[in-house]
């Protein structure tokens, strides 16, 4: 039982949290966001969500524990449903509209 735990919780703060340190710009810039606005958008929570909680806590999250990494993750998932879902879903209509000529 420990181990899982554990494992999830290096994988959370080393390879999921631990980037936003070295991340130092927007998620995508303005033509980026034009050409991929749903992967922009799910980036811009991503970045956004986890440096807020790193601000909140004063460390990369799950440094405390796995919680703060799986509280943290839940809310990054939250912010990608509520701010994404209509980009996401928008985008996907448009490729998969056959185009008029």
């Amino acid at each position: 039982m420990f181990f899982p735990s554990f494992s999830l919780l290096l994988f959370c703060s080393n390879f999921l949290l631990l980037p936003i340190l070295t991340y130092s710009k927007e998620a995508c810039d303005g033509a980026q966001f034009a050409q991929m606005p749903c992967r922009c958008c799910k980036m811009d929570c991503w970045y956004s969500v986890a440096g807020s909680a790193m601000h909140q806590l004063g460390h990369v999250p799950g440094e405390a524990g796995e919680r703060e990494a799986l509280a943290t993750l839940r809310l990054i998932r939250a912010c990608m449903i509520a701010e994404c879902t209509p980009l996401c879903a928008h985008n996907l209509m448009q490729k998969r509209m056959p185009k008029q000529n």
